[in-house]
């Protein structure tokens, strides 16, 4: 087994390569031709983009200065006579639904607190078991119509009729009941005339 080395040795010694000048001429032209070219090219590509901003910036103040022109044009222009016509006539029809929107409610509100006497003193006599589904009030004669699920409770009902001023001086003269079929409702019918 071999515990030494020789390190002196040609083998083991590193190799020396020397560049000779033409061809160290020849690498530095090469890099200085290449350095050129992508200089020169960076340039032509940065005033190539010079040139394009200058022209987006050109456009930019040509619309701009179209975007004022057209405010100013939208400002002083007019609109057309028959619009300005179409568009009163439109108000004034609105305005007048209004006006009768409003002179309806007041109408319902006045009907709503304007009943005649005769319904108010109805409203005094009203019980559960006793609906009018008609009325005719004359001041010769009268004709009560109605439902009742009680009719025992109808003679008390006339009863309290007689405290109503219209029927003052007015009898009951004819009270006609009538079994609903298949209900348990029954109708009635009452005439009142003249006379005490």
């Amino acid at each position: 087994m071999k515990q030494r080395i020789n390190l002196y040795q040609t083998s083991l010694q590193p190799i020396k390569e020397t560049f000779a000048l033409s061809s160290l001429f020849v690498s530095m032209s090469l890099v200085l031709l290449t350095s050129l070219v992508l200089w020169a090219g960076l340039q032509w590509q940065q005033r190539q983009q010079l040139q394009r901003n200058t022209q987006v910036e050109q456009q930019l103040l040509r619309q701009q200065e179209q975007l004022g022109l057209l405010q100013q044009a939208l400002l002083q222009r007019q609109p057309a006579n028959a619009l300005i016509s179409e568009r009163d006539q439109i108000k004034r029809r609105v305005e007048q639904q209004i006006a009768l929107q409003q002179y309806l409610v007041t109408q319902q509100v006045q009907a709503e607190y304007s009943y005649s006497a005769v319904l108010q003193q109805f409203t005094v006599v009203d019980i559960n078991s006793v609906w009018l589904t008609h009325f005719i009030l004359r001041p010769d004669s009268s004709e009560l119509q109605g439902l009742t699920t009680v009719p025992a409770a109808v003679p008390g009902w006339l009863e309290s009729l007689r405290n109503v001023d219209y029927f003052k001086g007015q009898r009951f003269s004819e009270l006609r009941l009538l079994q609903l079929p298949e209900q348990q409702a029954v109708q009635f019918q009452l005439i009142a005339v003249q006379g005490e």
